[in-house]
């Protein structure tokens, strides 16, 4: 795991660094040629009708890379007896009109994993979380590809300064590469991630949504972070300072997840094969690139061993072509 060693002092500077660039881009919404998702409304709003999201960084996007992963808090993924809703929180079942036709999933969003969800049967459970994390996911990956769109026109005509701000939102270097170059580092990293494999991972991190860590801050993806208020403590950690990171709602934890997995240094290769296998089908992708998350966890290859059986028992491909309505 990663510690940057930052002061308390450096950390405040950072902060209003932070705080200034996002008021800035929420002034000034067309600085990356998109408008500003309705999402970053406060609180969220449950359902969303407009997804044309933008590359408008939020502090968890803008700040350095001071995070990376946690396992679950396994002592609290049991599940009682049944009681509860048939669908939490009214979520969407996925539907598809035929078996040649993409899933198609309705555009309505929970912003928390609901209190009834804890107390269902394992089945149902289980519906209940897949209800509830699709379209977050989808719509997560919906913004990755607005990005990209602007990013390639951004090249066509030459705009180097928009390019030069998408690569500092990723994370890269910009050195003496020509745009067409600095393009391409870009896109290898603001790309969509496979949705059966963004499923088994918020499974084997949240518990299927019954980890404390998920319930009382909306994390589904265990991130790390360094600063005490910025999460919940683990029971058992392998640093002291290190927290699991709390999030406003659920979709901003989808988001800061492929936006890890989009920068951090470790999951470079994670992003070099999934670009290898982006003319393909969707389908098989996530049980692939799995191969390469043996550093998201501690447990390193039995991780991926573990998200290959969650993918392969609770068949999670069939979503990889679902589409939000």
């Amino acid at each position: 795991m990663i510690n940057n060693g930052v002061s308390s002092i450096s950390d405040k500077y950072l902060l209003r660094g932070i705080l200034t660039f996002v008021a800035i881009g929420f002034l000034l919404p067309g600085v990356f040629g998109v408008q500003p998702p309705r999402w970053f409304d406060d609180p969220p709003p449950l359902a969303v009708k407009d997804t044309k999201t933008s590359a408008q960084p939020t502090e968890e996007d803008a700040k350095k890379d001071t995070e990376t992963k946690f396992g679950t808090d396994t002592g609290q993924t049991t599940v009682s007896t049944p009681k509860g809703l048939p669908n939490a929180g009214g979520a969407p079942s996925p539907t598809a009109a035929d078996d040649t036709e993409s899933l198609i999933i309705t555009r309505a969003f929970i912003e928390r994993i609901p209190d009834e969800h804890g107390q269902m049967a394992i089945a149902q459970q289980k519906e209940s979380f897949i209800n509830i994390v699709l379209p977050l996911i989808l719509a997560a990956n919906e913004e990755i590809l607005t990005r990209r769109d602007s990013i390639m026109r951004a090249a066509e005509r030459g705009d180097r300064s928009t390019l030069k701000k998408w690569a500092a939102l990723y994370k890269l270097k910009v050195e003496n590469q020509s745009n067409e170059r600095l393009k391409t580092d870009i896109l290898l990293r603001a790309d969509v991630i496979p949705v059966g494999l963004a499923l088994a991972q918020s499974i084997v991190e949240s518990g299927w949504g019954t980890s404390r860590f998920a319930r009382q801050g909306n994390a589904l993806f265990g991130q790390w972070a360094w600063r005490k208020d910025a999460g919940l403590k683990p029971l058992e950690a392998s640093n002291d300072r290190a927290v699991v990171r709390s999030f406003p709602n659920l979709l901003q934890s989808v988001r800061a997840y492929m936006h890890n997995l989009n920068t951090h240094q470790r999951y470079q290769e994670f992003r070099r094969h999934r670009a290898a296998l982006s003319g393909g089908g969707d389908m098989g992708k996530a049980n692939k690139l799995a191969e390469y998350l043996d550093g998201y966890a501690e447990i390193g290859t039995a991780y991926v061993v573990k998200l290959h059986t969650i993918m392969r028992v609770n068949k999670l491909d069939q979503y990889a072509s679902a589409q939000l309505r």
